[in-house]
């Protein structure tokens, strides 16, 4: 803030009761000559080094880790570039009193589409926030020429929420500006939960519009020196008007909401300016009180803050779902703004950031439609960090006289992953499902997972967060790096919506949530995995809307076909992904009947026709299969196997296909004109009975045998 008031002023008493017994000086004096790993607790080196796997590549984050522990701050040169860009987001806090008149200014920054964060002490309440305006571009361009500055209204009617113990005020802003310029072009910081940003020791920076100056940073002496649970502090030079700035790590993510500083005091306690006087709240200015250390509230509290206290809320969904891999994903500018004749046109671009940090334009052109906001979970639950407690699939699930047992592995033995400290073991246990990973391709040879559709609720999605499973072996996981700056999804192999299920709602999320290990799942073109009717369609025709049973529970098999021949991206020629997915879904009918059946979809061609880049591909292109379960079989090498009354029997003899002259009436019924149409005649799909399914309608149920 441009002048000293009795808002600010409780900020710095708060800092200084907060820095009481800890001897900043002497930290500040040790960091100039020491390492990270000097300065670092065992713990904060833990978290750093978490962080990282959840957001490079299992060698890059080793890499960069030692890079961190040795002090290596060499940076490629677009390290300056990547600056310039999320500076934009940046913007001076314009306050004005009920009459209109200047107030004093401060510095926020964008978090999410239309909303805005800062200090609390800028922004104290609803009332003061609609008086004031964001100015964004207040800064000068490389011939130190004054930018043209752009001008937004606040809107706290459509959003407010402010913390005074934690010192940050979350705004909406009102767009387009005073002069018709879109919010957009601006981009925006995601704030990411997760700790281990940063450690003691690290260099920081600030972007900051200084005693309400044209906007700047410092780049030099700027070292984390310790911390709480709610505070960061750190050496960056600051002046007036800093309040309510971005402090970023290394890679420009924000780690703290820049508020205060703790001030330099004589003897008797008395607050000195950088003249060495005792500073005169009525004559010196924040700008002249002289700084041992700079003080920001952590994001990952202010995370945990808003979470708790932002309902439901549309703007809350935006805020609280950047993850690790998402703010790591390549860089999307949205919208920027070109002028032809009179008229606007919005642009999107999309720029690939290389694990070198270069920077690389994929293409550009008209954004596609905004798709429409799905709403976030009422609550999240907390990740369950107990591994030893899941029970995972259980093979008796759908009674006691009937037992699903776990697919045997036949010749796939010999490739399938071990688990850390039990060599002998490959299963994965998980919340309601378990699965065995292929070590060589890195994805599950099946997944297993137990359904209750009575018992399941109905959950609005909160964000998935991505996680690695500790048990075994990083090499054995394609995790977050293979998923980047291509049209792979990250497929849930067991759906999240299958596991949305127990007794209560938080032990649903939570079981919900412990699908999204990199363990279960596989790259799956976006086409294919967001196709609702033709893959994702089928279970729930099949076992939901075919069954009218209150307590109606399946167990459903899934994973990809490994097959020797499949295709790799040229950006990871050493690894394969697969062309064909597999499930098999088996249940009781309403007479206690068990019955069994399998599906496959090839992507083969959509892949060949639109590529792993394509920016756009029609849906339609996957072709979706009803196949025999030793057909599956065949293609995976693996056994499917139930006990029924205490005889051990495969899955085929449950299988409707099984049934005698089931397959040739539906061939008939399918009608040769479909199969030329599909150009299926004298492929493998034709000659081995793959029934193609046009439709949901088309599936062969336990009522046709």
């Amino acid at each position: 803030m441009g002048t000293f008031d009795s808002r600010f002023a409780e900020q710095i008493e708060k800092a200084r009761a907060r820095a009481a017994g800890i001897d900043l000086h002497d930290l500040a004096a040790k960091a100039s000559d020491a390492s990270v790993s000097d300065l670092a607790s065992t713990k904060a080196l833990a978290d750093k080094l978490a962080f990282l796997k959840r957001t490079e590549s299992p060698g890059s984050a080793v890499r960069i880790f030692e890079r961190v522990l040795a002090g290596n701050e060499l940076q490629p040169v677009n390290y300056l570039e990547r600056g310039a860009t999320v500076a934009k987001a940046v913007c001076r806090i314009a306050m004005r009193d009920a009459a209109g008149r200047p107030q004093g200014h401060g510095t926020g920054f964008l978090v999410a589409p239309g909303l805005l964060i800062t200090n609390n002490h800028v922004l104290p309440e609803a009332g003061w926030a609609a008086r004031s305006f964001a100015e964004f571009d207040f800064a000068l361009d490389a011939g130190d020429r004054p930018l043209p500055v752009k001008l937004f209204e606040l809107d706290p009617e459509a959003f407010f929420l402010t913390d005074g113990p934690l010192d940050f005020s979350l705004v909406a802003v009102r767009t387009p500006g005073r002069g018709g310029e879109e919010l957009g072009a601006f981009g925006y910081l995601p704030l990411i939960a997760q700790v281990g940003k940063v450690v003691e020791g690290e260099w920081l920076t600030i972007i900051q519009h200084p005693n309400a100056e044209a906007k700047k940073l410092c780049v030099r002496e700027n070292r984390l020196l310790d911390r709480t649970d709610d505070v960061l502090w750190y050496s960056t030079d600051t002046m007036g008007g800093s309040s309510g700035s971005p402090v970023f790590n290394n890679d420009w993510q924000v780690v703290a909401l820049h508020h205060s500083g703790v001030p330099e005091t004589d003897r008797t306690g008395q607050i000195l300016t950088t003249r060495g006087t005792v500073f005169d709240p009525a004559i010196d200015g924040e700008s002249d009180i002289k700084w041992i250390a700079n003080e920001g509230i952590r994001v990952s509290r202010i995370m945990a803050t808003v979470r708790e206290r932002a309902g439901d809320h549309p703007l809350r969904q935006a805020f609280l779902s950047a993850t690790p891999q998402a703010v790591a994903a390549p860089v999307t500018i949205r919208p920027a703004v070109a002028t032809e004749a009179s008229r606007t046109q919005q642009l999107l671009l999309t720029v690939e950031v290389a694990e070198d940090r270069t920077l690389k334009l994929l293409g550009g052109g008209p954004p596609p439609p905004m798709p429409e906001p799905v709403e976030d979970a009422a609550f999240d639950a907390p990740f369950d960090a107990d591994y030893a407690a899941r029970r995972g699939f259980d093979p008796a699930f759908l009674g006691a006289k009937v037992k699903v047992h776990l697919p045997t592995l036949g010749a796939n033995a010999a490739n399938a992953a071990p688990l850390l400290g039990a060599p002998k073991q490959n299963v994965l246990h998980y919340h309601g499902y378990s699965l065995v990973m292929h070590a060589a391709r890195r994805l599950a040879l099946y997944s297993a997972a137990n359904v209750d559709f009575a018992r399941r609720f109905s959950l609005r999605r909160p964000a998935d967060v991505w996680r690695s499973d500790p048990r075994i072996l990083a090499d054995h996981q394609l995790g977050e790096f293979y998923y980047r700056r291509n049209q792979f999804d990250r497929g849930h192999l067991t759906r999240r919506e299958d596991m949305e299920y127990g007794a209560t709602r938080q032990v649903a999320l939570q079981w919900a949530a412990d699908t999204c290990h990199f363990t279960n799942c596989a790259p799956q073109h976006s086409r294919f995995n967001q196709n609702r009717e033709t893959w994702q369609g089928l279970e729930r025709h099949l076992l939901e809307d075919s069954m009218d049973r209150a307590d109606f529970r399946a167990t459903v098999i899934t994973g990809p076909v490994l097959a020797a021949d499949d295709p790799v991206w040229e950006k990871f020629p050493a690894i394969p992904y697969p062309l064909r997915f597999w499930k098999i879904a088996v249940a009781l009918t309403a007479g206690g009947k068990l019955f069994a059946t399998a599906f496959l979809l090839d992507q083969t061609d959509a892949i060949k026709r639109f590529g792993i880049e394509a920016l756009d591909a029609p849906f339609g292109a996957f072709k979706t299969f009803q196949l025999k379960i030793s057909e599956i079989e065949r293609l995976t090498g693996l056994g499917f196997a139930a006990t029924v009354g205490g005889k051990k029997q495969s899955l085929s003899a449950f299988d409707p296909l099984a049934a005698p002259g089931v397959e040739e009436s539906r061939k008939v019924q399918a009608g040769e004109a479909f199969l030329a149409r599909e150009s299926l005649s004298g492929s493998e799909a034709a000659s081995a009975g793959w029934l193609p399914i046009l439709s949901s309608g088309g599936i062969v149920g336990p009522q046709d045998r």
